[in-house]
């Protein structure tokens, strides 16, 4: 087993243990606000990007990524799939004005988490308006509301829903707004076996779709994207078993690894592995 593999299976949390914690520690019109006894998929702010108990918890995994990869206050960022704004609740407010870009074609979702969060849908909201983010609803993976080039991208969970082909579209997408020192998180849920490598076109939800890492890799390459598997913490899991947990891959155009300082800090770049 690998160091990375090794690292995974340290860290798999107990889903209904961690949901039962919440429940401890919440009144019952805090558990129906938040959805907290709610499916992932669901009709509800937190529980249609996932599963609703650990909303916090993963929007906040996402920021710490961010932050150790580097990302300041000054520079741009686009989130792709950026839902309920989940991260973006933590990204908006960290980043200067102009500075965040979110792509969300469920427009009742992304205004429904912005009242959730912010007090007031996307066109009313003081904090959206404050710090000039901007948004757009296409399903073609047009980026160009960035009106350029950004330094980080982060795409959660789109990946696991599309079949080769629109993945490959997603990451060439990635790499037309990028620039050479752009880094860039995908995440998607790996499997093992070639055998349970996706080969079905088409966008699923809310079903999900595995690749491989060599499959997802090879992604990457036709994009003209360089692939680092990282190490993340595996909290999702389902009652059958399957780790849904949907690990960030590293994207650059050119060849990139962690700096020392954020190898010391951050456990996540223990495992580091290039996967094409």
């Amino acid at each position: 087993m690998s160091i990375s593999d090794q690292l995974i299976t340290q860290r798999r949390a107990e889903p209904a243990k961690m949901r039962e914690e919440m429940r401890q520690v919440l009144t019952e019109k805090e558990q129906q606000t938040l959805g907290i006894n709610m499916g992932a998929g669901s009709d509800h702010p937190r529980a249609w990007v996932g599963p609703p108990f650990i909303y916090d918890l993963l929007g906040a995994m996402q920021f710490q990524l961010l932050i150790d990869l580097g990302m300041r206050e000054n520079h741009k960022f686009l989130d792709v799939g950026c839902g309920s704004l989940r991260l973006g609740r933590l990204a908006i407010n960290y980043l200067l004005e102009n500075r965040y870009f979110g792509l969300e074609p469920n427009v009742d979702i992304l205004n429904r988490g912005c009242e959730m969060h912010f007090g007031a849908d996307i066109e009313k909201s003081q904090v959206i308006a404050k710090k000039k983010a901007t948004f757009a609803h296409n399903t073609d993976f047009d980026f160009s509301l960035t009106g350029g080039p950004v330094d980080f991208v982060f795409a959660q969970s789109i990946a696991s829903h599309t079949g080769p082909a629109m993945t490959v579209k997603l990451l060439k997408a990635i790499a037309d707004v990028s620039h050479d020192d752009t880094v860039s998180m995908v995440t998607y849920i790996r499997c093992g076996m070639p055998s349970k490598s996706n080969t079905k076109e088409g966008w699923f939800y809310p079903e999900c779709v595995t690749y491989t890492d060599q499959a997802f890799g090879a992604f990457a390459r036709q994009a003209g994207l360089h692939a680092y598997r990282t190490v993340w913490p595996a909290t999702n899991i389902r009652e059958d078993g399957l780790v849904t947990t949907q690990h960030p891959t590293i994207l650059t155009k050119r060849p990139w690894k962690p700096r020392l300082n954020q190898r010391m800090t951050a456990s996540l770049f223990e495992g580091i592995q290039k996967i094409n």
